[in-house]
């Protein structure tokens, strides 16, 4: 046992030392495992269904309703139609498997306390902030947006009330809705 264990390393060794040599046994050592498993998979080749290369001819008359036996196969031909649209909606949530899918008062109506609401200013401009003002071309960067003075702002919300912009100051901005003036600071104060 020992003497095949030096007899090892020495080929190890001579093998290892000729780039060469080294080279060419990787290379048949891949080539042999390839061809190994190219007869492992010939040898177990999975069971596949092939198609004769006879034709058959396998119609249905569907104005008979009747089945008719092919004369090639013997099968019975049933003439099948399908509706061309679907009784059921198959986006539509079932409430047989997930129950509880109720509206919000919100989105039903039922939560308002009267059926008009007036659009409140002061809550609105509560949703706008201002991110940047430039004097020397009078324009300010309020919710993301850039406007100048003159243009309308939309302050979004279940009841949307729209400003216009009347003067940009050095660190604010003056806003108008319905005759009555708001300023809109940098700090996020609102005056």
């Amino acid at each position: 046992m020992e003497r095949l264990n030096v007899l090892m390393r020495r080929f190890m060794i001579s093998l290892t030392a000729d780039r060469r040599k080294f080279g060419v046994f990787c290379a048949l050592m891949a080539l042999g495992l390839l061809f190994w498993a190219r007869i492992i998979v010939i040898k177990n080749l999975p069971r596949t269904v092939m198609a004769e290369d006879g034709q058959t001819l396998v119609s249905g008359d569907p104005d008979s309703g009747r089945n008719e036996a092919s004369d090639n196969t013997g099968l019975l031909v049933r003439s099948i139609e399908l509706d061309l649209d679907p009784e059921r909606d198959p986006f539509k949530i079932n409430d047989a498997y997930f129950p509880g899918q109720e509206k919000h008062a919100t989105e039903s109506g039922e939560g308002r306390k009267s059926g008009l609401s007036t659009p409140d200013p002061e809550l609105a401009i509560s949703r706008l902030h201002l991110e940047a003002v430039m004097q020397g071309n009078p324009m300010a960067v309020i919710s993301g947006r850039t406007y100048r003075p003159g243009d309308v702002i939309d302050a979004d919300g279940p009841n949307p009330v729209r400003f216009a912009l009347v003067e940009v100051r050095r660190r604010s901005v003056l806003l108008e809705h319905d005759g009555r003036e708001y300023e809109l600071r940098l700090d996020g104060s609102r005056g």
